[in-house]
């Protein structure tokens, strides 16, 4: 067979794997479980669960409250519940099974439980409906506190309420409270037991053999299938139902956000008329927008804002396996839900009561109830407190929990460079040339499957990439990086080490019932997968990134992560069985899916590290599939879209969704990688993407080339300008990222999280299609054709345009910006400090020891303040060794200084400050007892001074304006 039919044949075979076709891809009624516990009210009080008071038990030791669950058709309690305080703000509450037949499978490996500081309980108070619980320090501020309160019968029910006597979250408020036991419980304790025993009965009567068989053939949605069909493939559940569900409400709450990854707008939507939002993980090419479908990565935490507060809330289901969740809204009376709280402590008891009537004039409150519902495992919660007037703390506490995000090396937040695929060393020496040609710089250049040696990872195919280390070297001249591919799918090929050394010492996934490894199809054809879940198997793959056995990588090359969901083709929804096991037989896929990418990730991040003898060298790495904690190893991105203007739309809801969810190290594929944009789509795409945390170009196989100049002019001069934007930024996003890796604090930001107290700033059209980056910038993206104005909101302040420095002083209100094709409507926010190195060159790293200008925005009150952080932009050596300078920047007074948190790292010159709002032309301007010569703008009160002497970042100083 010839090259060029094998490669027609190729492609059809993807067209029949892959696209937008939905059925390949279960909703809710083709998923057992979900169904069932959507109508988990219709089972009865067999579903209902209480607590026996008698059962309550404090660990004081351990801190840890527990007790025993009863279902009303059992007098022994068939589950344990727990409750503690895992770190001051949040609450664990955790349910398992008393005495299985098989113990349920806990996540391990993801948690940062080395971090945990266990808060005392104290019972504040106790009666036959309930016992209130208090946890905190003997020593803390009455608002630090959290209370729980837990209700006993006719069914268990949990309220958190916060210091002042408000429930914020309630759980299983509706009793939607479901645990599957395993097969033989659950045959015991419901009624599909006398389901059975009719069925036995009828086998007994050969009479009645016949009618039987068809009883059988026939699926009872009522009755347990342990063989579940989905098309043409079988789900083995030799151990029965076990899925878990609950319910859990965010009072006084209008909008909540979380649980990517989906293509739906930010606030997540009520879904009682239609499908529940999915979380599993799966590859989905040319996904769709406005959709609740599953894509690549899974984070199982959703925020809430409370009405009129400066505080967020938030809940983490910790549960890899396959989740539903369904969100309404309720309207109630306020006094509804506190009339079951009354009085929490003495001290709350003598609270102004004149406040606590105003308070109940409110006839009603919006909450947002949620539904989980999860295929199996436990329930693992974690609910998080938000503290009083701090929009941010949610974001750190989640961070305590699953890890603060890495900090990426310098050159991977500029721009990057890919395409499935640069076939040939020569193409990207040549595309190494042409960016110095086009005057547009690049800090990567990426390689993708076909630089393999017959897609076989850990390699490099010695005809078309003959010598990696001399392209490596050729790149790294001109200060650029490489990024090579190494997905978690291993070639059926028994010459192949690295194949038969996995399969010998059993590190792959095995088939069901069977010690033999599964095998699917993939890019190279038959292959099988390693079980990252095997400790074991974790250090072999790390340890295959050395130099010695990854042959041909160098020091500048870094990794890519993709089809780590696992993608299988042809596989059950294009991925791996859930029959599957892990770690010799012992866990079933199903129990861990959503975290599989997860553990490959990590692997792999270790393995960047190891790598060097030092180990102390920052890896990139970039992600296809995620779940919560994902963060700490890897930048995300958002997969195989499409270049089409809808999705440009919705990237940025996409984007926001994850950065609120703990992963603010993320982007997409600038331009689409499927299908060829025109030159408007194209070029709005990267003047979008510039603003983005993560920056690259990426594109399919099929379509045309797509290089910044691929379209001629005057697009290649546009694009060339919002490349050589972001590249000004850098110091600015580098200290963005900083803050993220120490606070896990969101980079893109929707308006609302900077100006909580806007409401205006929680509508459809400003939350999706604007967002901040920091505090500091407003980016308002063009995603319609031919858009030449659009209505971009400001916030109550003073404003800048990016391109003009044009002053807005808005009331909190619309303007109509002109968008022709070479402007997107970009605003600095007044009140900040922005550096940023205007001297482009070709890569960041040739830009390192470039001098900074600071732009200086005035509040209403001539005040404003920024920050930057500096390092070698590669190692460690910032955390090991303190090298490092982390410096404030105040204007206040008339005076511009400096605040300096740590200064060990050399020094940069400051070349220019440029200070709008600037009201008043100063007489002189003061630096070391010297006057700057300076220019003011009277029209615009803008002030510049230029080449100022001995003005550098890293030192303290300050100037006065006289």
């Amino acid at each position: 067979m010839n090259s060029t039919i094998k490669i027609i044949l190729f492609f059809l075979f993807l067209c029949l794997c892959f696209g937008t076709d939905d059925k390949k891809f279960k909703k809710c009624s083709q998923s057992s479980f979900c169904e069932r516990n959507r109508k988990v009210k219709e089972n009865g009080r067999n579903s209902i669960f209480y607590i026996d008071p008698k059962s309550i038990n404090i660990n004081l030791e351990e801190q840890l409250f527990q007790a025993g669950l009863n279902r009303h058709s059992e007098r022994t309690p068939l589950l344990a519940l727990s409750i503690s305080s895992v770190n001051q703000g949040i609450i664990r509450i955790n349910i398992n099974e008393i005495d299985p037949d098989l113990n349920r499978y806990q996540v391990e490996g993801i948690l940062e439980t080395e971090q945990f500081h266990y808060q005392p309980i104290k019972i504040v108070s106790q009666t036959e409906e309930y016992i209130i619980l208090r946890f905190g320090e003997e020593n803390l501020k009455k608002e630090d506190y959290i209370y729980l309160q837990l209700f006993f019968n006719p069914y268990w029910k949990i309220n958190i309420f916060n210091w002042k006597n408000e429930p914020i979250i309630s759980i299983n408020e509706n009793h939607l409270f479901n645990f599957e036991m395993d097969q033989k419980d659950y045959l015991k304790s419901s009624k599909v037991a006398k389901e059975k025993e009719k069925e036995n009965e009828k086998e007994k009567d050969k009479d009645k053999e016949k009618e039987t068989n068809k009883q059988k053939e026939t699926k009872d949605k009522d009755q347990p299938d342990y063989k579940e069909k989905f098309g043409k493939f079988t789900d083995h559940q030799p151990y029965g139902p076990s899925s878990v569900s609950l319910d859990i409400t965010f009072l006084n709450t209008n909008h909540i956000y979380g649980i990517p990854e989906h293509t739906t707008k930010l606030s997540l939507e009520d879904t009682e008329d239609g499908e529940p939002y999915r979380l599993y993980n799966v590859d989905i090419l040319e996904y769709e927008t406005e959709s609740r479908m599953s894509l690549y990565g899974s984070i199982p935490v959703i925020l809430g804002k409370p009405n009129n507060e400066n505080t967020m809330h938030g809940v983490f289901w910790f549960n890899p396996s396959e989740t539903w969740v369904d969100i309404s809204t309720e309207k109630i009376k306020k006094g509804n839900k506190q009339r079951e709280i009354n009085k929490i402590t003495e001290e709350n008891e003598n609270e102004n009561e004149n406040e606590k009537q105003n308070q109940n004039k409110k006839r009603t409150i919006t909450s947002k109830r949620t539904h989980w519902m999860s295929e199996t495992g436990v329930i693992d919660l974690f609910v998080i407190v938000g503290q009083e007037n701090e929009m941010y703390d949610v974001f750190e506490k989640y961070s305590s929990l699953t890890g603060l995000p890495y900090f990426p090396p310098y050159f991977s937040i500029a721009y990057h460079q890919c395409r499935w695929s640069y076939k040939t060393q020569k193409e990207i020496q040549k595309l190494n040339d042409q960016f110095d040609e086009y005057d547009i710089p690049v800090d990567a250049f990426w390689m993708d499957i076909d630089h393999t040696d017959g897609k076989k990872y850990f390699t490099f195919d010695k005809k078309t990439y003959p010598d990696p280390k001399k392209l490596s070297k050729t790149v790294a001249e001109k200060g650029r990086k490489l990024v090579t591919i190494v997905d978690p799918h291993m070639k059926k090929d028994t010459n192949w080490e690295l194949y038969k050394e996995a399969k010998e010492k059993k590190y792959l996934i095995t088939k069901y019932n069977s010690d033999q490894p599964y095998e699917g199809d993939c890019w190279p054809g038959k292959s099988s997968w390693p079980d990252f879940l095997n400790t074991e198997v974790l250090e072999w793959w790390i340890s295959r990134f050395s130099y010695e056995k990854y042959q041909g990588s160098t020091d500048n090359m870094f990794i890519w992560n993709d089809m780590n969901e696992p993608a299988i083709f042809g596989g059950p929804e294009m991925s791996i069985p859930r029959d599957t096991r892990h770690f010799n037989g012992k866990i079933e896929h199903r129990n861990i899916h959503n975290s599989y990418g997860l553990y490959v990730t990590k692997g792999t991040f270790e393995g960047l590290i190891k790598r060097n003898e030092d180990q102390n060298e920052r890896p990139f790495l970039l992600t296809r599939s995620f779940f919560a904690g994902s963060q700490k190893y890897c930048t995300i991105w958002t997969g195989d879209n499409t270049a089409n203007w809808d999705q440009l739309k919705y990237t940025e809801s996409m984007l926001l969704s994850l950065s609120l969810s703990g992963a603010p190290l993320c982007g997409e594929d600038s331009g689409g990688f499927l299908n060829t944009p025109d030159a408007e789509l194209f070029t709005r795409w990267f003047q979008t993407s510039a603003f983005h945390p993560f920056f690259r170009s990426h594109s399919h196989t099929e379509t045309k080339r797509r290089e910044p100049w691929s379209y001629g002019e005057p697009y290649t001069s546009i694009i060339r300008k919002a490349i050589k934007d972001r590249y000004t930024f850098l110091p600015f996003y580098y200290t963005q990222f900083y803050k993220a890796s120490t606070k896990g604090k969101p980079i893109m930001r929707p308006l609302w999280l900077v100006f909580p107290r806007d409401q205006d700033t929680f509508n459809e059209q400003v939350e999706n299609f604007s967002y901040m980056v920091g505090s500091s910038l407003l980016i308002s993206p063009i995603s319609e054709k031919n858009q030449k104005k659009k209505n971009v909101y400001l916030p109550k302040g003073i404003w800048h345009d990016f391109y003009t420095l044009q002053k807005f002083q808005s009331n909190g209100q619309y303007y109509k910006i002109n968008t022709p094709l070479e402007k997107i409507p970009i605003f600095y926010h007044g009140g900040k400090i922005i550096p940023r190195k205007l001297r482009t060159r070709r890569s960041s790293d040739f830009m390192k020891n470039d001098p900074i200008t600071l732009f200086v925005f005035l509040d209403e009150n001539q005040q404003s303040s920024g920050s930057i952080f500096l390092d070698d932009g590669h190692s460690y050596d910032f955390t090991k060794l303190k090298k490092y300078t982390h410096q404030k920047f105040i204007f206040e007074s008339n005076k511009l200084f400096t605040k300096s948190y740590h200064l060990n790292y050399k020094t940069l010159r400051i070349e220019r400050i440029i200070i709008a709002n600037l009201i008043k032309n100063p007489n002189q301007v003061i630096f070391n007892n010297s006057q700057l010569q300076f220019v003011y703008q009277e029209k615009d009160q803008i002030l510049t001074i230029r080449n100022p002497k001995d003005l550098f970042v890293g030192e303290n100083w300050e100037i006065i304006f006289d």
